[in-house]
């Protein structure tokens, strides 16, 4: 059994190995990061880490979806995530009242860039575990989880924002809110704007799935479903080094640290578990 066990991963990472570097590239760079042993470099790095984690996404979205559906899932995100964060900042809700400082780059009227593609690329990876957490390993959705995948999704994608948005505003003031609040500066109202935001994206994409076509077949291994926690992993990494790099704000860092240890990482090893579970030929013969 172990031999086929084995031979079974090999023959996965080696139909997944574009993936798997991707990974490796990813891990390796976030790593480094909260080491600050990048110097000059660290601007060059981070592009070179935010683009193995797009080129990640998309390789994986699209054999499990296909390119068009795939751009459907951007084009959802993009519209909702602009249209509810520009409303916001206009009229302090859903998230409450903040701005977005020049850290962050270009933008599309006053919404960077950047934290559209970060919606596009974080969100991707919580749909997928919130799929595989209910066995729902098909390219469409089963109608016993049109809301369930979008509600535990959405809940994936606000662990991350618990982690991240003491630091990156607080800190890093990427972003600045206006009357701060009582989560380290954050206002405890941005939590549930995420959730309401990311259940509008996950859910407008269920339905679409569920309209337009059955829950075909995606003959993959196991470890193109494993890849997906572990680059979610990924993300926590800076979160789980911080506190022990750092020097100042040490009182924000611990507590993104003990946060991040109770929800991203946790959820991600809860569904290595899951998927690890499963047998190699059903997840090859799901539908």
């Amino acid at each position: 059994m172990r031999a086929i066990s084995r031979t079974g991963l090999k023959a996965g990472i080696k139909q997944n190995l574009v993936l798997v570097i991707l990974a490796g590239i990813y891990w390796s760079l976030a790593v480094l990061d909260p080491v600050d042993l990048l110097g000059d470099a660290g601007e060059t790095v981070y592009y070179v880490q935010s683009l193995a984690w797009l080129a990640f996404v998309l390789i994986h979205g699209s054999r499990r979806y296909g390119w068009d559906n795939l751009f459907i899932f951007f084009g959802i995100t993009f519209l909702v995530s602009w249209s509810i964060e520009s409303a916001s900042i206009a009229l302090a809700l859903p998230f409450g009242s903040y701005h977005y400082t020049e850290l962050l780059g270009a933008r599309i009227g006053a919404v960077p860039l950047a934290v559209l593609a970060a919606y596009f690329v974080a969100g991707y990876l919580a749909w997928t575990m919130g799929t595989t957490f209910l066995g729902n390993l098909g390219a469409g959705i089963e109608r016993r989880n049109l809301i369930l995948v979008p509600a535990i999704a959405s809940l994936i994608m606000v662990m991350w924002d618990l982690c991240m948005d003491p630091i990156k505003s607080t800190i890093e003031r990427a972003w600045v809110w206006e009357g701060g609040g009582a989560h380290h500066g954050v206002p405890i109202s941005n939590y549930f704007g995420w959730y309401l935001t990311m259940f509008i994206i996950y859910q407008l994409f269920a339905l679409y799935l569920y309209r337009t076509g059955g829950n075909e077949r995606v003959a993959q291994p196991r470890i193109y479903w494993i890849l997906v926690p572990v680059m979610f992993l990924g993300l926590a990494l800076q979160f789980l080094l911080n506190p022990f790099f750092q020097t100042a704000n040490l009182e924000i860092y611990w507590s993104s640290f003990v946060v991040c240890v109770l929800t991203m990482v946790l959820t991600s090893v809860l569904n290595i578990i899951r998927l690890s579970r499963m047998d190699e030929r059903t997840l090859l013969r799901h539908r």
